[in-house]
């Protein structure tokens, strides 16, 4: 009878969309898959406060110094109407930074108009970056003079466009996350992950446009071989109707925290870092490269998108745990003593001493994806990603909307 029940209420929960008060737990807890309550399992951390809610899965986001928050609605599975939207209200949204750059036309030149962003981020000095693979929906490499970066004022004037060369377009490369770094260099630095099979970083000089490419094709950037996830207590496997596979997907979260640049590889458990002027040093062989990057081993979940406060600490988007992790960067933040190192000091944390801890664990994270920090708030949208069709058996979409933006306090500002 209490099956009965539970099954009833869950029924209940979904076909309503997200109820406005969550039922007592029962002693037979629902756990439902999609989460609705944050009562499903133990709860970590602060309570979340939903900003927005979105009719299509995001998965990128920024807010800017007003509190106005951005999302992405990328074309990896087919058309959208819109790439980028700016939140009018919790439920509404409008183009941005207009409606005429959404979609690129036969006439237009790629680099002028939106093909299929990715994400889009705050810089320290207010701007607001998208980052666009260059692949059109149902392709596999980009275009000529589609991956790009623009940077647009707070009140979406264009103000430099970075276009990747041709000459990086080699193994698919799928720019898929971005950073910047205002005061590395002359004029600053934009770091991008490569989520393709073979994986890459690149790093755009923004004082002349010139790029480079690194650690392709190594263990650091790549998929871990059959890798299997699991969301919501389910294995995950990539389908083609019924013919299995596994995911490769490969460099995605990034963050730049204690002169560093963090990034972990989606389908893995795996996370890296490796000090930013090291990755931009063209005196370095690949070879010299590939040996300054730093392993503290696995972070016990699959994990998506990366952000850093401005205390060194990163916070990893663990999508296996319907959580979000964190980790200290610089000793002073250390309260526990770990492998004999003594509390707080000074400097960096040795890599051997790197401890992830959980910041939030709650139902309602269904696959957060991209992450932003603001005035003490952490934000960040979900997506369900797990449950669309190229994860699900017979390519069934299992996602259910509405798709919620959240924010929980942390009491820091931005690493950048």
């Amino acid at each position: 009878m209490m099956l009965v029940y539970i099954l009833a209420l869950a029924a209940g929960v979904v076909s309503q969309g997200f109820p406005s008060t969550c039922p007592p737990v029962p002693s037979l807890s629902p756990n439902t898959t999609l989460g609705q309550c944050p009562t499903s399992f133990t709860v970590i951390g602060s309570e979340l406060e939903p900003i927005h809610e979105s009719v299509d899965a995001p998965t990128g986001l920024a807010v800017d110094r007003d509190s106005n928050v951005y999302l992405t609605y990328p074309r990896n599975g087919g058309v959208t109407p819109v790439n980028v939207v700016k939140a009018t209200s919790f439920t509404s949204e409008e183009a941005w930074p207009n409606v005429a750059i959404q979609n690129c036309t036969a006439q237009q030149d790629p680099a002028e108009c939106f093909i299929n962003v990715q994400n889009v981020v705050l810089d320290a000095l207010g701007q607001l970056w998208i980052l666009d693979s260059g692949i059109p929906p149902g392709a596999k490499a980009a275009i000529s003079r589609g991956a790009k970066i623009i940077a647009f004022s707070q009140n979406g004037e264009t103000i430099r466009t970075y276009i990747v060369p041709d000459e990086f377009y080699y193994d698919s490369m799928n720019a898929n996350d971005l950073r910047i770094n205002n005061t590395l260099g002359k004029g600053g630095y934009a770091f991008i992950t490569d989520a393709s099979n073979s994986g890459s970083l690149l790093a755009i000089n923004l004082h002349d446009g010139s790029v480079r490419r690194r650690l392709h094709n190594t263990t650091v950037t790549k998929a871990d071989a059959n890798y299997v996830g699991s969301y919501n207590g389910e294995p995950i496997y990539i389908w083609n109707n019924t013919k299995k596979s596994y995911a490769t997907t490969g460099a995605d979260g990034i963050a730049l925290a204690s002169g560093n640049l963090y990034w972990g590889v989606l389908a893995s458990r795996r996370f890296y870092f490796i000090s930013q002027e090291a990755l931009i040093d063209d005196s370095l062989s690949d070879n010299e490269v590939l040996a300054a990057v730093q392993d503290p081993g696995e972070l016990g979940s699959e994990q998506a998108g990366f952000t850093a406060d401005d205390h060194g600490r990163l916070y990893m988007l663990a999508s296996e745990q319907n959580a979000i992790y964190y980790v200290d960067t610089q000793q002073s933040q250390i309260t526990e003593e770990v492998n004999a190192t003594p509390l707080g000091g000074a400097g960096l944390v040795p890599t051997e001493d790197y401890v992830v801890k959980t910041w939030l664990r709650s139902g309602l994270i269904q696959h957060a994806d991209s992450a932003a920090i603001l005035d003490g708030w952490l934000y960040f949208c979900t997506n369900q990603l797990e449950l669309g069709p190229q994860r699900q058996y017979k390519n069934v979409d299992a996602r259910r909307g509405p798709f919620r933006s959240y924010r929980s306090w942390i009491g820091r500002g931005p690493a950048l």
